[in-house]
């Protein structure tokens, strides 16, 4: 019963430490969006508008700002990113500190699949996602999966039989 205790305090540990690594992941991606559209001469509100684009269709693809879609939008930028966040903390929980920042990067791949072929055509957004050249969103996509491996370290703990799928592959102890 104690161990059970310990293992979900471990668990709501490690999977709010995903979430954070998620956002401050979402962080790093919206400024270098930014910094990549400023530095284009373009409308930055985009950015944070277009994860509104299911819910406000084409008035947040308007340039210009717009507090109703930059809100939802940003919200969602973030809810998502910490999902993804709270996904990777799961998966990589137990891992040496080198092997998760080295899982960063394919981890990065595996969320610009994840969005680019399914949550993005998922909303009727596929055309925002092939509109995207996709070496720059694939390397977007990297930078977010080591950005958001590095927040995760302090999180991180090293176990020798990787937690939680040791006790169910092996059965009590």
């Amino acid at each position: 019963m104690a161990s059970d205790s310990v293992e979900r305090q471990e668990l709501a540990r490690v999977s709010g430490g995903g979430v954070i690594a998620g956002i401050v992941g979402g962080l790093f991606l919206v400024a270098l969006l930014l910094a990549t559209t400023a530095l284009k001469g373009q409308n930055l509100w985009p950015v944070f508008k277009g994860a509104s684009a299911p819910f406000f269709h084409q008035r947040a693809m308007q340039p210009g700002f717009d507090a109703a879609p930059v809100l939802v939008g940003a919200f969602l930028h973030f809810l998502i990113s910490a999902g993804w966040g709270w996904l990777f903390a799961v998966i990589c929980f137990g891992l040496s500190r080198p092997v998760t920042i080295a899982a960063g990067a394919p981890w990065g791949i595996v969320v610009w699949l994840g969005m680019h072929y399914v949550l993005l055509p998922m909303v009727h957004l596929g055309a925002m996602a092939r509109s995207a050249p996709i070496g720059m969103a694939i390397i977007e996509h990297v930078l977010f999966g080591l950005v958001l491996a590095a927040a995760f370290l302090p999180f991180q703990r090293r176990v020798p039989e990787r937690w939680p799928f040791s006790r169910r592959l092996t059965g009590p102890r």
